[in-house]
């Protein structure tokens, strides 16, 4: 998208008329991340399974995003709930890691490559 100044006033020029075309809406993604990615923290926790893969406890979480170990349980266990996140309990505690539902993973992979990191894979 290009501001263009033209006697006083601003005016939109689309991408589309400038080379390539970046100025549309991915209703897929925007569906995805209304209901997973409505505040900071559900951002930081996808940030985070994003380049991590397996199985990894609260703790873990909480030490890479500085968040209080309880915050982060709370949250982990809301997106279980959700269905983003897979909870295995163990002896030591509970552990987490992304789900392996496609639809979901495929919509987290697509976060990280077209938003946050080109070089994320998840599969």
């Amino acid at each position: 998208m290009l501001l263009s100044l033209g006697l006083g006033e601003t005016s939109y020029i689309p991408d589309a008329l400038v080379g390539i075309a970046q100025d549309q809406v991915d209703l897929d993604l925007l569906a995805f991340l209304q209901c997973y990615g409505r505040d900071l923290l559900e951002w930081e926790t996808m940030l985070f399974f994003i380049a991590h893969r397996g199985w990894c406890a609260p703790e873990t979480l909480a030490a890479e995003i500085e968040e209080p170990v309880e915050v982060v349980a709370r949250k982990l266990q809301e997106l279980t709930d959700r269905k983003l996140v897979e909870e295995r309990l163990l002896v030591t505690g509970p552990v987490y890691r992304l789900t392996e539902g496609r639809t979901l993973r495929r919509a987290v992979a697509r976060l990280g490559k077209e938003l946050l990191w080109p070089t994320a894979t998840v599969s």
